[in-house]
C-alpha cells in the first residue's frame, strides 16, 4: 500500500530532476512526458489510497490556497534565502528552478500548448502526488510505523516539524515554502481531510502558473 502514496511523487520528482539538464528544444518533450508518467501513476494511486474523497465543500481549502501562494510570491520576492544560506557550502544553498521560458524558446501555440501541459503539471499532478505523499503518508509515518493505523490529520509537533523541514528542504524557496507547508498542515488538523489540502495545493499552484505568465516571473516555476 505504500506504493500507493509515494510512487506518483517519486516519478515526478525524478522524471523533472532527469529533464533538467536536457536541451532547451527538448525540455517541453521531457516535461510532458513526466506529466503523463505521473498521472497515470496517480489514476491508479487516488482509486487505491482510500483517504482521499473528493467532494464540493472546498472553501477553507480554496481559501488556504489563496492566502499560501500570496504568501509565498511575497516571500520569494525578497529572496531571504540568499541571505540566510550565504554562509552555508555550495552544496547546501537552493538550487534555482528550470524557469524556463517558452516564448523565447518556442513562441506561438508551440508555447501556449506548453504552458497547458505546465498548468495540467502544476495544477494537477503536483497537487495530488505531493499530498498523497506529505500528508497523506509521511505525516502518518512519522507518528507510528504502523502509519496506516494513524488517522489522517492527527497532530504531534515532531510529525509536523520534520515534514515543514523537509518540505521546505525541496524546494528552492526554503522560508516560503516552510510557511506554506505549516499553512496546509493546520488545514489538515482542522478538517481532517486530504481533500482540502489537495485543492488548497491545486489552487495554490494554478494562481502561480498564471503569476508566471501573467507577469514573466519564469524563475518561479
Amino acid at each position: 500500500m505504500i506504493q500507493v502514496f509515494v510512487i506518483p511523487m517519486v516519478l515526478y520528482v525524478l522524471g523533472t530532476s532527469a529533464i533538467g539538464g536536457l536541451d532547451a528544444g527538448w525540455y517541453p518533450w521531457g516535461y510532458a512526458v513526466v506529466v503523463a508518467v505521473t498521472m497515470a501513476a496517480l489514476g491508479y494511486s487516488v482509486r487505491r489510497c482510500g483517504v482521499l474523497r473528493p467532494h464540493r465543500r472546498v472553501i477553507p481549502g480554496v481559501v488556504v490556497g489563496v492566502v499560501g501562494i500570496v504568501l509565498w510570491i511575497a516571500l520569494s520576492r525578497l529572496h531571504l534565502e540568499q541571505y540566510v544560506t550565504a554562509w552555508l557550502p555550495a552544496w547546501m544553498q537552493p538550487a534555482a528552478r528550470t524557469a524556463y521560458d517558452p516564448w523565447t524558446q518556442l513562441g506561438g501555440m508551440q508555447a501556449w500548448l506548453f504552458v497547458a501541459i505546465r498548468m495540467v503539471g502544476l495544477a494537477v499532478a503536483v497537487p495530488l502526488a505531493e499530498e498523497l505523499f506529505w500528508r497523506g503518508f509521511l505525516l502518518r509515518w512519522l507518528i507510528d510505523p504502523e502509519w496506516q493505523q494513524v488517522p489522517i490529520g492527527r497532530f504531534t509537533p515532531m510529525s509536523c516539524l520534520l515534514v515543514t523541514i523537509f518540505f521546505a528542504a525541496v524546494h528552492p524557496e526554503w522560508l516560503a515554502a516552510a510557511l506554506y507547508c505549516l499553512l496546509i498542515n493546520g488545514l489538515l488538523y482542522r478538517t481532517k481531510d486530504l481533500w482540502q489540502c489537495v485543492v488548497a495545493h491545486a489552487v495554490s499552484n494554478l494562481l502561480l502558473g498564471i503569476y508566471v505568465v501573467a507577469f514573466r516571473e519564469w524563475w518561479l516555476w
